[in-house]
Order: C-alpha cells, then sequence, then structure tokens
C-alpha cells in the first residue's frame, strides 16, 4: 500500500519559500512561492530537496506542460509578484 508524503517548506526566507514533495516515480514537485510585492529571483539547491550537487536533471514547468532544460545543482526562476512557479526535477 502507498502512503503519501505531504510536501515540506525546505526554505524560508520570509516573503520567499521553496516547498518540495517526493512523488511516487522518484521526481521531486517543487514550489517557488513568492508573497512580495515585486517579482523575485528564486532557487533551489538539489541538496534541499535531497539530491546530490553534481547531477543534472531535467525541470519540467508543470503550468505549462513543458521542459525548461537541464540544469546541474541548482535551478532558478523568476516567480511573480504573489504568485508560483511549480516544476517537476526528473533525470
Amino acid at each position: 500500500m502507498y502512503w503519501p508524503i505531504q510536501g515540506r517548506k525546505v526554505r524560508d526566507d520570509g516573503e520567499f519559500e521553496v516547498w518540495a514533495k517526493p512523488l511516487v516515480d522518484g521526481t521531486r514537485a517543487v514550489v517557488l512561492l513568492n508573497r512580495s510585492n515585486a517579482q523575485a529571483n528564486i532557487s533551489v539547491s538539489w541538496t534541499e530537496i535531497g539530491y546530490p550537487t553534481n547531477l543534472t536533471f531535467v525541470v519540467q514547468d508543470l503550468w505549462q506542460k513543458k521542459n525548461l532544460g537541464k540544469y546541474k545543482g541548482l535551478f532558478a526562476a523568476k516567480v511573480p509578484s504573489h504568485g508560483v512557479v511549480m516544476v517537476k526535477i526528473k533525470s
């Protein structure tokens, strides 16, 4: 039987937060949250979500349903004011 694991906050920088959730297939869903009044560049490192820094992963935007490319060690995105970017990190 599968028991789902809920997402957890992996970083809280005041107005900026990073949340992550391990998925059944071994990938990670990651949410970059911007509660500020201005667009912000928010990043997440692989170590924050349980992966080694030296690995390269494909990042898929879950809202736009498109691959954003391959990233090594971290992913960063411009997040609109009071907005989120939700991605899937996969090998």
